[in-house]
């Protein structure tokens, strides 16, 4: 009896996780398959609602790539087939596990996901714009300056392009990303932890740390 009382509650606390804890949008950081590097296929967005899953690869958000749903540790297709695996380390990231091939050898792409957060500001994404932020990195020194062209245009001759590469503030629901253009497409987008009139903090970024900071430039 205590044993079936027992099971009874672990399958109502499960259930009540993917409900309502895990519901929300998550946004991809990197994928590692086993061979001690981390890999990222691009922008790619899970929004979960009561174990629906559907799956977002264009930052538009405007057609799913496909939906899944959520069963007790694995993906289940429209078919309820099993499709892969997965396994919430806790309420603010999820780790998605895909069968696949890594070098001709059979792998295991270990996804991980954490979940988007909105962006702690008092400013508008037309505030942020007119800022410029300066990230230092073992020692090097990164611009963050926003929808401005930054090749020059000897350099936008010499490669035959009308666009090189740019930075520009982006938004979904309430949170804020830098994203980077080359030649004229998006080449990464980075969610926005927090940001005020004197620093810049990014988040899950893409084969990275979790977190990095860039200070507005004096």
């Amino acid at each position: 009896m205590r044993k079936t009382t027992i099971i009874i509650l672990l399958t109502l606390i499960f259930n009540s996780v993917i409900g309502q804890n895990m519901n929300g949008k998550w946004i991809l950081k990197d994928v590692d398959s086993g061979n001690e590097k981390k890999g990222y296929p691009g922008f790619q967005l899970l929004e979960i609602n009561n174990g629906n899953v559907d799956i977002y690869t264009d930052f538009s958000l405007k057609e799913k790539a496909t939906t899944l749903k959520m069963d007790n540790g694995n993906f289940l297709n429209h078919n309820n087939e099993k499709t892969s695996k997965y396994e919430i380390v806790n309420e603010n990231h999820i780790k998605w596990f895909i069968d696949g091939k890594s070098n001709d050898k059979d792998a295991i792409f270990e996804c991980d996901f954490y979940r988007l957060e909105p962006t702690i500001t008092t400013l508008k994404k037309e505030d942020i714009e007119k800022m410029t932020f300066v990230l230092t990195d073992n020692g090097r020194e990164s611009e963050f300056e926003f929808n401005k062209e930054l090749w020059d245009k000897e350099r936008l001759e010499r490669f035959k392009r009308k666009e090189g590469e740019k930075k520009m503030i982006e938004q979904i629901d309430s949170t804020f990303f830098v994203s980077m253009y080359f030649n004229g497409k998006r080449n990464g987008s980075i969610p926005i932890k927090e940001v005020t009139t004197e620093l810049l903090k990014l988040y899950a970024i893409p084969i990275g740390p979790m977190e990095m900071i860039a200070y507005r430039k004096k």
